[in-house]
């Protein structure tokens, strides 16, 4: 069911795919097209003239514009285009990010996608490296890509490392002290001789 939330070419395709099944008449296709729609969506084809609808080529293309808002190509290149890597997020989950929004978009050129991909990335001296020397291809991109991604685990994992060591340093000196506290605690003597002075008298 389509409520024009979703790419409209994408519910097109799953319903010609559904109905060819069943017939090949073209009137029928254009009737039962209402049955896939709900909400805005079916008010949308109910608003429609009488005799606006010639065949299903015809009602596709204007179902298509109708609803070229909610197109998952344009999301896509309007997410690409304002793609940035996050404050705190890695390298391999900025790219994740990055080659899904790539593979979403139809049509995009190798250089059209790379032009992308500088702008997006924080201040590092990976974005550096960039500028000095941008991929030629995708190919080099995920190369150079992996060897950074390699690096920045190996520095997390060191910096994990040196947290746990300084975590178990100072729960070291937090039990030392503690131990002092209960057993560096010395009684009182009393002067020498005292003891038996008392006893005496």
């Amino acid at each position: 069911m389509y409520d024009d939330t979703t790419d409209p070419e994408a519910h097109v395709k799953t319903f010609t795919n559904a109905i060819a099944f069943q017939t090949g008449s073209d009137a029928i296709w254009c009737r039962a097209f209402s049955l896939s729609l709900e909400g805005e969506a079916l008010e949308w084809f109910n608003s429609l003239p009488p005799n606006s609808i010639k065949n299903f080529e015809g009602l596709r293309r204007m179902f298509g514009r109708q609803f070229s808002s909610s197109n998952t190509q344009d999301t896509s290149i309007f997410y690409l285009v304002n793609l940035k890597q996050g404050r705190e997020e890695t390298l391999k989950a900025f790219m994740d990010r990055y080659q899904e929004l790539v593979h979403r978009v139809k049509g995009l050129t190798t250089k059209l996608a790379l032009q992308y991909i500088l702008p997006a990335l924080k201040p590092r001296p990976f974005k550096d490296s960039f500028c000095r020397r941008e991929p030629k291809t995708m190919e080099e991109l995920r190369e150079r890509v992996t060897d950074e991604v390699r690096v920045e685990e190996m520095k997390l994992s060191y910096k994990k490392q040196n947290q746990e060591a300084r975590n178990k340093k100072a729960d070291d000196r937090k039990f030392d002290n503690q131990s002092g506290r209960t057993g560096g605690v010395k009684q009182r003597e009393a002067p020498e001789g005292q003891y038996f002075s008392s006893i005496r008298h």
